[in-house]
């Protein structure tokens, strides 16, 4: 399919020339293109810290609300 899409293209098209031996002492094989990771923290994403810190934020809400219910600090 790609060998048909370049075989159909023209260069006279654009009407810029390109020199075949323009790259010919670059060497494509030892060049990685460096791809934009997608940054984690302690292996997660953005959503699963958000959802960790609302259940650790709930966790100590419910622990403190239990100890001042246990300590008689608050009556319900």
């Amino acid at each position: 399919m790609l060998d048909d899409l370049r075989s159909s293209f023209e260069e006279d098209e654009l009407g810029v020339d390109f020199e075949e031996d323009e790259f010919a002492d670059f060497d494509f094989e030892g060049q990685v293109i460096a791809e934009a990771a997608p940054k984690k923290f302690l292996g997660m994403t953005a959503m699963e810290r958000m959802i960790l810190s609302i259940f650790l934020f709930l966790n100590v809400f419910v622990l403190g609300l239990a100890l001042l219910v246990a300590t008689n600090r608050i009556q319900l």
